[in-house]
């Protein structure tokens, strides 16, 4: 299955209707398996690097604690599986099992996480960086997304540092991007700590509490923020840049890693 599949339409314009063949972006159910059935849960997702997406969504979740507790991540395209098998996390198994919905992960059915278990702990000190780098890599980001440009019906997401960006992803839903890039990195052994995010979604809760459960302390986006988001980000000392567009952005939290270099 490709990353796209045409349907024929009818378009309106200059007054009239036109026959045509549009592309969209195509988008499966798959499953998730945990340690053979230990929890099995479904999603929609575009059906590309999907071993990264489900590493990703376990490290968010809190599942997963650490790369090196993973011992596999395969996919099974005739099954339609991902099959993952570690060492997790008990609690926040139970804890997904409880709560966890159908989706394209743009609401990541992530409503009843629990912020007080041990993976949710202030972020360390991270990258600090002038907004010049950061407009110059979200204007490089959003050049390289290729499946948003055509389709105009995914999510992107990227890995950066100041000087380049190190990974990218897209996807039906910004959950699904975020986590693609986290688990793409995880399985390259590509560290967070000192890298930053870029986003074309909004900077929710859901999208700062993954942050925090692995450990990045940096969220850009040409998005908004949402109130919770800003809330949580002032708790676990992550800082969030949203509307970044053109020559402007905005600085949410943790104003000391976003700062312009002395005259």
């Amino acid at each position: 299955m490709g990353r796209t599949e045409e349907h024929p339409i009818r378009r309106f314009k200059d007054g009239a209707f036109e026959s045509a063949a549009d592309p969209v972006v195509a988008e499966r159910r798959i499953e998730l398996d945990v340690n053979d059935g230990r929890l099995r849960l479904g999603m929609l997702a575009l059906p590309e690097d999907l071993e990264a997406l489900a590493v990703g969504f376990l490290l968010g979740e809190g599942a997963l604690r650490d790369a090196g507790d993973l011992a596999e991540a395969r996919w099974d395209e005739s099954a339609g599986v991902v099959f993952v098998r570690g060492r997790f996390d008990e609690e926040s198994l139970e804890n997904l099992a409880r709560r966890w919905t159908w989706g394209s992960g743009c609401g990541g059915g992530g409503t009843g996480r629990d912020l007080d278990a041990p993976a949710y702990a202030s972020v360390g000190p991270g990258p600090v960086v002038a907004p010049r780098a950061v407009l110059e890599r979200l204007a490089e980001f959003l050049r390289r997304l290729t499946l948003w440009k055509e389709t105009g019906g995914v999510h992107g997401c990227a890995l950066a540092d100041a000087g380049r960006i190190v990974l990218l992803a897209e996807d039906v839903g910004r959950h699904n991007a975020f986590d693609k890039v986290v688990g793409r990195a995880a399985l390259e052994g590509v560290p967070l700590a000192d890298k930053f995010v870029l986003m074309t979604g909004r900077l929710s809760a859901e999208i700062v509490s993954k942050a925090v459960a692995c450990r990045l302390p940096l969220l850009v986006s040409r998005g908004a923020a949402t109130g919770l988001g800003i809330r949580l980000a002032r708790r676990f000392g992550v800082t969030l840049v949203g509307f970044a567009r053109g020559e402007r952005l905005n600085v949410y939290t943790g104003f000391e890693r976003v700062v312009s270099p002395p005259a």
